[in-house]
């Protein structure tokens, strides 16, 4: 902490949102939350992503099957709506990575030599 505390109640505001920053960058440096730092990364969080909509949708239309009794018109109908929130999924995860594009070490280590 500073020596002073300044009496100015925007200065401590200006304080403590400058602290918040510090820790907030502190956070996203350990690795954890913000996009992938690789293509290996990107590929397989967009690989889950798109195979975890498939199958919430498949387990919620098998369960609405097997509770109503309308096989296999539950899992078929949930199967395309599972499908089409991955491919929500995966679009939302593309243009995230065209606003934040991950670093690519081999290129970076060729530019200081």
């Amino acid at each position: 902490m500073s020596d002073k505390t300044p009496s100015d109640p925007l200065a401590r505001l200006g304080e403590k949102i400058e602290q918040a920053r510090r820790e907030q960058l502190r956070r996203k440096g350990n690795g954890r939350g913000g996009a992938p730092q690789g293509p290996f990364g990107l590929a397989f969080r967009i690989a889950i992503e798109l195979v975890a909509a498939l199958c919430v949708g498949l387990a919620i239309g098998w369960g609405l099957d097997r509770v109503l009794g309308t096989r296999p018109w539950g899992l078929i109908v949930f199967f395309f709506i599972g499908a089409a929130a991955g491919m929500l999924n995966v679009f939302r995860a593309a243009k995230e990575l065209g606003r934040n594009p991950p670093a690519e070490p081999d290129r970076d280590r060729r530019d200081r030599e």
